[in-house]
């Protein structure tokens, strides 16, 4: 068998060892695979970068378990940048698991090392929709009598001052569909002037455009590729750069396999024309 003939016949067993080694690596240790990074990740970096210590952010999970996969990534670095810069985190839902997604996910953060109750709060779940946004802008306490845990957020030292939405520094919405970034912007970035940035599933970053265009959004997240861009401003490969590390390594993969395979098939002469015109 030629050169050529063995090009058009690899073993499919060794294309499948391939594509599993190059997507099980990356994954198990970032390579950390250079990107551009976006606009919209790095005003939300630079955003981030220059909170003063002690500034108020939230974190509103609107998200379900299906776009968790994809967003988490950058929700993950993000919490690390806000806890490495000092802040006290206030998570809250508006979707009935994105409370208990960051719950589960926490012990993965820098936040696990810090203080309940003084350096984070998980306010847990208000159903409403945008309403329940509305709620939240205009009177906190009332909206979340309780958090997460059960305890009552009077007595929480977090929450000492904290009335409406503009004791906020920044608000990030971790959105999967709706309620997220419009009704956010409607609720509270629009009417009471809150920072407002978002992390999104890729899907729908273009109907989201406009908002970072008038700059009602400083910043925003594209699912996992934001995740990756926003790891490689904090020199810190994560999850994200995982994820995009085996995805353009399994890519460059496939491509390798179309050039083999077309020069082989070239080379053998099949795909020389014989006769005719």
């Amino acid at each position: 068998m030629t050169f050529a003939e063995r090009m058009m016949a690899i073993d499919r067993r060794i294309i499948y060892l391939l594509l599993f080694l190059c997507l099980s690596i990356p994954l198990i240790k970032p390579i950390g695979l250079p990107l551009s990074v976006g606009k919209a990740t790095q005003s939300l970096y630079e955003y981030v970068d220059k909170l003063p210590a002690g500034s108020r952010i939230v974190i509103s999970m609107d998200t379900s378990p299906g776009g968790w996969g994809e967003v988490m990534p950058g929700a993950l670095a993000l919490v690390n940048h806000l806890v490495e810069k000092g802040a006290k985190i206030y998570v809250m839902g508006y979707f009935d698991t994105g409370p208990s997604l960051f719950e589960a996910a926490v012990n993965s953060t820098a936040l696990a090392k810090k203080t309940y109750g003084v350096d984070w709060v998980n306010l847990g779940y208000r159903a409403g929709g945008e309403n329940g946004i509305s709620a939240f802008a205009g009177d906190v306490i009332k909206t979340f009598p309780k958090d997460f845990r059960g305890n009552d957020t009077t007595k929480l030292e977090i929450m000492k001052d904290v009335k409406t939405a503009k004791d906020f520094a920044l608000i990030i919405t971790v959105s999967s569909g709706t309620p997220g970034t419009p009704e956010w912007v409607r609720q509270v970035r629009d009417p009471m002037g809150v920072p407002l940035a978002c992390m999104v599933v890729a899907v729908n970053v273009p109907g989201l455009a406009p908002y970072i265009q008038s700059k009602q959004v400083i910043g925003l997240l594209a699912g996992l590729r934001g995740a990756a861009e926003y790891e490689q401003l904090r020199n810190a490969p994560g999850l994200g750069s995982a994820g995009m590390d085996a995805q353009s390594i399994s890519h460059l993969l496939v491509l390798i396999l179309v050039v083999l395979g077309n020069v082989g098939y070239l080379v053998s002469g099949k795909g020389t024309k014989k006769g005719g015109r």
